[in-house]
């Protein structure tokens, strides 16, 4: 039996040892594995960085508009290292038989130190050819891509053409039809690489900031409001705040710029300007804390639509709190706006002892357009909602409420041939 005992505990000495030496191999193995794909990616990382140091790099601002008649010659096309730019992640078809793509020509531009920007111009088929701009992290993999440019020589109606900034990229999609057609889409090149689209109210913003020659950092950004007109697809309404003076957190003044924008071609077709010192747009003890833009229909004639831009202040005083909201109507006159129309469409005034006893009078003004008319415009009917509230303390010392008291008027504006005044 002894012996038994002993050749067992031999057996399992054994098998331990074997399991840890098979153990040890297999750790070994992944070692090598884990090492040898370091490897690799050093050799890919230094490949690719290679291959990047010897394409010929072109200065930004830079318009790409690559075609068919850019390689006439033998010596227009250039090699280009498929491989270490890793063309087939862009297109998955490239080495596949029958499809006939040829990368023809590459060059790197700089646009930051955190990631590499090379533009490849690629062969697809006999009939067209794309240039698209890569960026690239710094061990070589894609971050982001976009087709910079176009051409094709089957039906030649579309071409795509491209203007490169260091932080922005303008795409130009250019389709010949009965006539030239151009769409045009803006795109961000951000911090870490990726290209993001830039909205297209943005870029419209900028072009009306540019037309009117405004300093960008002169503009109180937070209060720029556009809108389309609901009646005309293809106009927007712009109302662009620009600091006049000196500027603190609530303490402002505001020049006013309105524009109609033509959404086809970027253009301003009417603009109204009006200095701070007199419509309104200050900020001090009233803050003035928001500029919207009102599109409801206010037809003052028959071929006479105008558009509205509200205005809404508040005080910050506890025992007298107060808010105002103002409209102004504007109609087309010329290549300018007019305004026709400053009112009040809200009014809320209070005191009160900040605990409880207190009266407030709130007015609420709705406009109807009337069917008679003065000088050519509709009459405008405003009718007056008012609220008059009260609290108090009773006898027992509870804050009590009254019954608000609602009361209404009605009053008449009349166009002088200028401006519209109470009747």
């Amino acid at each position: 039996m002894k012996n038994l005992y002993i050749l067992i505990l031999l057996i399992l000495v054994s098998c331990s040892q074997k399991a840890k030496q098979k153990e040890e191999v297999v750790v070994k193995e992944q070692d090598a594995v884990a090492e040898s794909i370091n490897v690799a990616k050093e050799v890919d990382t230094v490949s690719f960085r290679e291959v990047i140091s010897k394409i010929e790099t072109k200065s930004i601002p830079r318009i790409d508009a690559t075609n068919f008649d850019s390689f006439i010659e033998e010596e227009d096309y250039r090699k280009v290292d498929v491989k270490a730019l890793k063309l087939e992640k862009i297109y998955p078809n490239f080495n596949k038989e029958g499809y006939k793509y040829r990368a023809i020509y590459c060059y790197t531009i700089e646009l930051s130190k955190a990631f590499y920007s090379v533009v490849v111009t690629t062969l697809k088929g006999d009939h067209e050819m794309e240039s698209v701009l890569i960026n690239y992290d710094l061990q070589g993999s894609i971050i982001d891509s976009k087709v910079i440019a176009y051409d094709e020589i089957a039906e030649g109606q579309s071409r795509i053409e491209s203007k490169i900034e260091e932080n922005k990229l303008t795409i130009n999609n250019i389709l010949w039809i009965d006539e030239k057609k151009v769409e045009t889409t803006s795109f961000q090149i951000m911090a870490n690489g990726k290209i993001k689209p830039v909205l297209k109210e943005e870029t419209l913003i900028d072009s009306v900031i540019q037309q009117l020659n405004l300093d960008k950092q002169k503009i109180k950004e937070e209060f720029i409001v556009s809108k389309v007109q609901p009646h005309n697809p293809n106009e927007t309404i712009v109302v662009i705040p620009e600091i006049a003076g000196e500027e603190d957190e609530h303490l402002f003044e505001l020049n006013s710029h309105i524009v109609l924008v033509d959404n086809t071609t970027g253009k301003i077709t009417h603009k109204y300007f009006e200095s701070s010192k007199t419509n309104g747009w200050v900020s001090d003890a009233v803050i003035l804390s928001e500029i919207s833009i009102d599109t409801a229909p206010y037809i003052l004639a028959k071929d006479t639509r105008a558009l509205g831009v509200r205005v809404f202040y508040y005080g910050m005083s506890k025992p007298n709190p107060y808010s105002n909201r103002t409209i102004s109507l504007f109609v087309k006159s010329g290549d300018a706006l007019k305004e026709v129309l400053h009112y009040d469409v809200e009014d809320y005034g209070a005191e009160w002892d900040t605990q409880c006893a207190g009266e407030s009078t709130s007015v609420k003004n709705t406009f109807i357009m009337s069917e008679e008319k003065t000088n050519g415009y509709f009459d405008i009917i405003v009718k007056s909602k008012i609220t008059e509230s009260k609290t108090y303390v009773d006898e027992n010392g509870e804050c009590e409420e009254e019954k608000d008291k609602i009361t209404s008027k009605t009053a008449v504006l009349q166009f002088n041939g200028k401006k519209y005044l109470k009747k």
